[in-house]
C-alpha cells in the first residue's frame, strides 16, 4: 500500500543542504520548492519521498518555518534535548512538568492565570510534581526503607505564569523553557583595537620553531605591554591593559590546530599528524494521538526462546521456568490500528523506547516474518502520546524521546482508566479473544481461574507467543470489524484516513538513530571513530581533527543498521558512514556472527579476502532475517553496556580496510605523498553510489584483501 506522507507547508525538507518547503500535495504525491529559489520545484511520488527520507544527506524538520519555532529558535539553539546534560534536561523537564500539570488544572478549571489564584493553587501542584518526580527517582528501584529521595524548590506564581507563557509562545516544547547559551566571548575582556593587535603579535610568537612555551609567551607579553606603557607615558596617553597569563592561554588555544603543527614542528610532522584515512565514502493523519501501555499478559509461558525445546513434550516443557510475560503496547486512536508492541520481562522505560521506536517505521518485516497473510504497515511520525503515570514512561529519558521525535507527551491522571480508553479496550480484546486460544491461560480473576492448572500447561516460548500475538493483531484484530469505528475494521479505516488526511511523516533516517541510538564515545582518529572495528567518516570529522581540539566524540548507534552512525559535533549529529562497503545493510548480530566465524576460520591467516566477507553475509542474512525480524518485538534488545561488552571481547583488535591503505598497515602506492591515499584534493566528497543490490559484492578481478589487526 502507498503510504500519503501529511505535511505542513511549515515543515522543511533539507535536501543536499538545500532547504525545501511543501508547495501543494495530493494523493499522487508531493511538489516541493527550494525556499531560497522558488521557481524551482521537485516532484516525488509517496513512495519516492519514503525512501528520499532514509538518504543521508535528508532530514525533515516539522514545523520549522511556523513563527513558534522561529522563536523558540530565537530563544534556544539546541535541537534535541538529548543533546543536553543530564542536570540540564532534567531541570528543563521539571520545568515542563509544571507548565503541563498548571495547563491540565487550568482546563479543568480549578484556576486562572492570577498570581493571587496560582498561590492558592500551589500546594497541591507542588504535591502531584513531587509524586511524580518520586516515581522517576524510584525508577527501576526497590522502594526501602532510607531510600533518598530529592525534591527541588516549587516556583513562586509570577515565574510558573512566565514559564508558561514562553511555553504556549514557542511551540509548546521542553525547548521553549530553555535559553541561548551565552557565547564564550561574551565572558572575555574587550580590548580596545590596538591592545587586540599587540596581543595577537605576542600570541603569533608561539608558532616557532623553537616551540616556546606558554609560560614563556605569557611572560614575553607581559614584558611587551610593560614596555609600550613606558613608551606611551613619556607621551602622555592612556596605557594599555596587560592582559593576564590565562587570557594569553586562551588566545594561544584558539590558534589553528593545523598551522601550530606546522609552524612548530613543520609540515610533514603535521601531515602525519592529522592525516585522515578514507576510502572515498563520505555522508544525510492518523498518527495524530497515540495511547501506551503496559499490560501483564493473561498466558503463562515459558521464559525463553525455541530452539532447544522444539523436541520436547508440553509436560517436559512445564519443568523449566515459567511466568507471565508484560507487553507494551501503542495504538493509534483515529484507526485503532496497533502500531507498535513489545514483549518484557517488566515495565521498564528502555523497552518503551523501544516500542516507541516501532511506532515510526515499517513493520512489514515483522508481520512476514510471524507468516501473516496482511502486512503491518501501519508507522508514521509521533503526535500527541498519551500514557499513564507510571515510571516506565514519566522517566525523562522517555520524555525527551518523545519531545525530540516532534511528540507532545501527556501523562493521564492515574487511577482514570477513560482518559486511555483505546489502548485498554485493546488490552480487554487480547484477553477475552486471544489468551482463550492458547494453552497457560491464567483468566482475569482467580474465581474465573478455579483450579486451572496454568502453570502445569505453559508450553509457549518467547518467539512463539511474538509470533502468536503478531498473528493475532495483524490478521484477525486489524481484519475485524470495530464498534468504535462504525464497522469499519482497522485496516480500511488506516486505508481512508491515510489516502483522505495523510499521515504525519516519520523521523528520518539520521533523526532516527539520534533518537533511538545507543550512545558510545570514541576518540576520534585519522580513520575517523571505529566502532566495532568498522571505521566510520565524514567531512565534518576530517574538519574537526584538522582543525579543532577536540578528540572524544559521541555516537550513537543503531544496531538494526551499521551502514551509518551519527556523531555529535558541536550542538548538532551529523550522519557519518562506514568507509567499508561490506558491511551495508547488515545488522551488529550478522556482523557478530561474521567476525566470529572468520576469526575461527581465519587463526593463522589474519588477512581474508573481502568475497569471503560478501559469500558469509549471504549466508547469515538467508539464516537470520526471520529471526532478526521477530527479535526487535522480543524481550532481548540490545543496550549501551551490551556493545561496549561486545566491542571489548569479539572486535578488539578487528580492523579492516582495502590492502595498501593506512587502515591495512602497508604502505600505499602511488606518489609519495602521505597523504595519497586519504585526502584527495581538489575532488569534493560525495557519498559512493552503492548501486541497486546491497548484497552485490564489487569487482572480483582485483580483490582487495582485509585483515585482523592483534596489535
Amino acid at each position: 500500500m502507498t503510504m500519503r506522507f501529511r505535511l505542513s507547508p511549515t515543515d522543511c525538507v533539507s535536501i543536499s543542504g538545500i532547504e525545501h518547503r511543501v508547495r501543494s500535495q495530493c494523493s499522487s504525491g508531493i511538489i516541493l520548492e527550494r525556499v531560497e529559489d522558488p521557481g524551482i520545484n521537485r516532484s516525488y511520488t509517496h513512495d519516492e519521498f519514503m525512501d528520499l527520507l532514509a538518504a543521508p544527506d535528508v532530514s525533515l524538520r516539522r514545523g520549522e518555518f511556523s513563527a513558534t519555532s522561529a522563536a523558540r529558535r530565537l530563544r534556544c539553539d539546541t535541537k534535541y534535548l538529548s543533546s543536553l546534560s543530564t542536570q540540564d534536561s532534567d531541570q528543563v523537564l521539571w520545568r515542563a512538568a509544571w507548565v503541563e500539570t498548571f495547563l491540565q488544572a487550568e482546563r479543568q478549571g480549578e484556576v486562572k492565570r492570577t498570581e493571587r489564584s496560582v498561590s492558592q493553587i500551589l500546594p497541591a501542584l507542588t504535591e502531584q510534581i513531587n509524586d511524580a518526580e518520586y516515581r522517576r527517582q524510584y525508577s527501576g528501584k526497590w522502594r526501602r526503607a532510607g531510600f533518598e529521595l530529592k525534591s527541588r524548590q516549587a516556583p513562586c506564581p509570577k515565574s510558573l505564569l512566565s514559564w508558561v507563557r514562553q511555553y504556549e509562545e514557542h511551540g509548546a516544547t521542553p525547548l521553549a523553557l530553555m535559553r541561548k547559551l551565552r557565547s564564550p566571548s561574551s565572558f572575555h575582556v574587550h580590548f580596545r583595537q590596538e591592545e587586540k593587535e599587540l596581543l595577537a603579535e605576542c600570541v603569533a610568537n608561539y608558532l616557532d620553531r623553537g616551540r616556546p612555551t606558554k609560560t614563556k609567551i605569557a611572560d614575553d607579553t607581559r614584558r611587551t605591554f610593560t614596555e609600550r606603557n613606558a613608551e606611551r607615558a613619556l607621551h602622555g596617553t592612556q596605557p594599555l591593559r596587560i592582559p593576564s597569563t590565562r587570557t594569553v592561554e586562551r588566545r594561544i588555544g584558539q590558534l589553528d590546530p593545523f598551522e601550530t603543527a606546522v609552524q612548530r614542528h613543520g609540515l610533514e610532522y603535521a601531515k602525519r599528524k592529522f592525516s585522515f584515512y578514507e576510502d572515498g565514502i563520505t555522508a544525510e493523519h492518523p498518527m495524530q494521538r497515540i495511547e501506551m501501555d503496559d499490560w501483564e499478559i493473561d498466558v503463562m509461558s515459558l521464559l525463553g526462546e525455541s530452539g532447544a525445546l522444539d523436541r520436547l513434550s508440553p509436560a517436559e516443557r512445564a519443568r523449566f521456568d515459567v511466568g507471565r510475560r508484560w507487553l507494551c503496547l501503542a495504538i493509534d486512536c483515529a484507526t485503532r490500528c496497533v502500531v507498535g508492541f513489545r514483549l518484557t520481562e517488566k515495565p521498564e522505560t528502555t523497552n518503551a523506547l523501544a516500542t516507541l521506536r516501532l511506532i515510526t517505521q515499517d513493520k512489514s518485516p515483522i508481520s512476514q516474518a510471524a507468516n501473516c497473510d496482511s502486512s503491518w504497515d501501519q508507522y508514521g511520525g509521533i503526535g500527541i502520546l498519551v500514557t499513564d503515570q507510571g515510571s516506565t514512561f514519566v522517566a525523562n529519558m522517555f520524555r525527551t524521546a518523545v519531545a525530540d521525535a516532534g511528540g507532545t507527551y501527556e501523562a493521564a491522571s492515574a487511577g482514570v482508566a477513560k482518559l486511555r480508553a483505546r489502548v485498554e479496550r485493546m488490552f480487554r480484546t487480547l484477553g477475552q479473544q486471544l489468551a482463550p486460544m492458547l494453552t497457560g491461560r491464567t483468566f482475569g480473576n482467580p474465581q474465573e481461574r478455579g483450579d486451572y492448572p496454568s502453570e502445569e500447561l505453559a508450553a509457549l516460548t518467547d518467539d512463539e507467543l511474538a509470533q502468536v500475538i503478531t498473528l493475532f493483531i495483524v490478521d484477525i484484530y486489524h481484519n475485524s470489524q470495530h464498534a468504535g469505528l462504525g464497522g469499519e475494521t482497522p485496516a480500511n479505516a488506516w486505508k481512508r484516513l491515510a489516502a483522505e488526511q495523510g499521515v504525519t511523516p516519520p523521523p528520518d533516517s539520521n533523526g532516527r538513530r539520534v533518537l533511538f541510538g545507543l550512545e558510545l564515545e570514541r576518540k576520534l582518529g585519522r580513520h575517523g571513530v571505529c566502532v566495532f572495528g568498522i571505521n566510520y567518516t565524514n567531512a565534518k570529522l576530517q574538519e574537526m581533527l584538522l582543525h579543532g581540539r577536540q578528540r572524544e566524540v559521541k555516537i550513537r548507534v543503531d544496531p538494526h543498521s551499521l551502514t551509518y552512525v551519527s556523531v555529535l559535533i558541536g550542538k548538532e549529529w551529523h550522519p557519518a558512514e562506514a568507509v567499508n562497503q561490506g558491511v551495508e545493510g547488515l545488522s551488529l548480530d550478522e556482523w557478530q556472527s561474521i567476525v566470529r566465524n572468520l576469526r575461527t576460520g581465519f587463526k593463522d591467516d589474519a588477512r581474508f579476502s573481502v568475497q569471503t566477507i560478501w559469500s558469509a553475509r549471504k549466508k547469515i542474512k538467508t539464516i537470520d532475517a526471520r529471526a532478526r525480524a521477530l527479535r526487535q518485538i522480543m524481550p532481548s534488545q540490545w543496550t549501551t553496556a551490551d556493545l561496549e561488552r561486545a566491542e571489548r571481547h569479539l572486535f578488539m583488535g578487528l580492523r579492516i580496510g582495502p590492502e595498501g591503505t593506512c587502515a591495512s598497515g602497508t604502505a600505499p602506492v602511488g606518489t609519495g605523498d602521505l597523504l595519497d591515499d586519504v585526502i584527495h584534493p581538489p575532488e569534493p566528497i560525495s557519498p559512493t553510489d552503492h548501486g541497486d543490490d546491497a548484497d552485490t559484492p564489487p569487482d572480483a578481478d582485483t580483490p582487495p584483501r582485509w585483515r585482523i589487526s592483534r596489535d
